[in-house]
């Protein structure tokens, strides 16, 4: 897992750099990168969440260097699909598939602590931050950007390839 932009395919580096400064002129508000890129053993476990036994899940996690989680976290699903554009794939020949096309982002409160509530409105405007935050990405990718949002990963954009 990372955080490094770099990591991620050019368009979305570009993407990133125009979503953080428009939210923050539109807005007033503050984000940062959560997630950039992930091994398949991840995103295995994380898929695992919420879906299979706590044992198994921990066993997953353990396997990808993560560690281990409550009966209670793992009421929650943490992600979509176990075909993420996350994941990045070393060990094939194509560059592009080394790197990552999509980003996660978090909300940043004046304190600097995450805010991953979805119906947070930190700018005080009547309306969620968050929302608002994944019109403002859907507008400057146009057709090249999805954000999930509408399906509930309110913090994920991806490149549409």
């Amino acid at each position: 897992m990372s955080r490094d932009i770099k990591r991620a395919t050019p368009f979305m580096q570009w993407f990133w750099d125009e979503l953080k400064m428009a939210v923050w002129g539109e807005l007033g508000l503050r984000i940062f990168l959560v997630d950039v890129d992930r091994d398949w053993k991840v995103q295995r476990a994380y898929y695992a969440q919420g879906r299979d036994p706590l044992h198994i899940v921990n066993s997953l996690r353990k396997e990808a260097g993560l560690p281990t989680i409550t009966a209670t976290q793992n009421k929650n699903k943490i992600t979509w699909t176990y075909k993420s554009k996350h994941i990045t794939n070393l060990e094939n020949e194509a560059v592009y598939d080394d790197l990552s096309r999509a980003i996660d982002i978090g909300l940043k409160a004046e304190d600097g602590k995450y805010v991953g509530d979805g119906n947070a409105d930190l700018n005080e405007d009547s309306k969620k931050d968050y929302y608002q935050i994944g019109a403002i990405g859907e507008r400057i990718g146009g057709m090249r950007i999805k954000w999930l949002g509408k399906l509930g990963d309110l913090a994920h954009f991806e490149e549409v390839t």
